[in-house]
């Protein structure tokens, strides 16, 4: 990810990546996030996952990372959207 979060598109303010739910197992561990900006609190309206694994040499496996999609949606504005 070399993007950058934008400002909050309503109040300006920061954005940051919001962890609502972890969760492991035996295998593999997993976040569920949002966007959200920390001065009005608006947020994605879609949650996203990253999850990760425990290779057998103990690197560490993206199994599946939603972040580049969530800054994405985040940073789309309507002078940039697609018709």
């Amino acid at each position: 990810m070399n993007e950058k979060l934008k400002p909050c598109p309503f109040c300006g303010g920061k954005a940051k990546f919001r962890t609502i739910l972890n969760y492991s197992s035996h295998s593999n561990v997993g976040f569920d996030f949002v966007i959200e900006c920390v001065k009005c609190k608006t947020s994605s309206p879609k949650t996203y996952t990253i999850r990760f694994e425990l290779g057998n040499n103990g690197e560490i496996k993206p199994i599946l990372d939603g972040r580049e999609i969530a800054l994405q949606g985040w940073n789309r504005r309507a002078e940039n959207a697609k018709v």
